[in-house]
């Protein structure tokens, strides 16, 4: 048997990861500019998806996740062994005064599977902010730090690189970044090991160093909690 990954398998989930994360109908041909391929092999992946509900068309033709994208959504939580662990956790101990989130890292996109903000619900949190770019995510920096020099400029433009690789530094440095943005607004984030995501806090305005210190002591705290396995 070959050992070779299985090209159609790769663009078929690839396919339905930008479909759902897209957030709207979306047709073939721009689908297929976003993901780098063929707008044919496209169309007959979400055909094929189709036929097994994960998606469906509207009336122009568009396509959209279909019912069968809850059963997997489910299946996905119920496997997630980081999800199960991390949710009671943050309900408990994160910080209800400044923003929580986790995100993943999906092609240089972070997806955020809790993103709560003062007064918000735990429901709110639950996979409700859009996706952003890495580089514009202490979240993506944190992770993309991970990653060789090489593998990231090959990837990013000169002028981004140069945004980017201070952070990264940091990152790499220290076990955490701390982002000063220019509207004034400070966050911070830190790995969580083998499971490929981050914990940040953000929504905080003009901070000095004295708070600083606290909450990167109450991040550690937060990220210990969350990487130690369950009893």
């Amino acid at each position: 048997m070959s050992s070779q990954p299985n090209q159609s398998l790769i663009d078929g989930i690839r396919c339905l990861q930008y479909l759902v994360t897209s957030g709207r109908a979306i047709g073939c041909r721009e689908l297929a500019r976003l993901m780098g391929i063929n707008a044919t092999r496209v169309n007959r992946l979400l055909m094929t998806m189709a036929a097994i509900g994960l998606t469906q068309q509207d009336e122009q033709r568009r396509y959209l996740p279909g019912p069968g994208i809850h059963a997997l959504a489910a299946q996905a939580i119920r496997g997630s062994a980081l999800f199960s662990q991390a949710l009671p956790l943050l309900e408990r101990h994160a910080p209800k005064d400044i923003v929580v989130a986790l995100g993943v890292l999906w092609e240089d996109q972070v997806i955020y599977i809790y993103h709560s903000e003062p007064g918000s619900q735990v429901s709110q949190a639950l996979a409700g902010f859009h996706t952003l770019p890495a580089w514009q995510s202490v979240i993506g920096m944190a992770l993309l730090a991970a990653e060789t020099d090489e593998a990231l400029q090959s990837r990013f433009s000169p002028e981004r690189w140069q945004e980017m690789a201070p952070k990264l530094a940091q990152q790499r440095e220290s076990g955490h970044v701390v982002w000063r943005h220019e509207d004034g607004e400070l966050s911070m984030a830190q790995p969580l090991g083998a499971h490929n995501a981050a914990i940040a806090f953000a929504g905080m305005w003009d901070a000095d160093e004295q708070q600083i210190a606290p909450r990167l002591a109450q991040l550690n705290q937060l990220t210990a909690q969350l990487v130690t396995p369950a009893a």
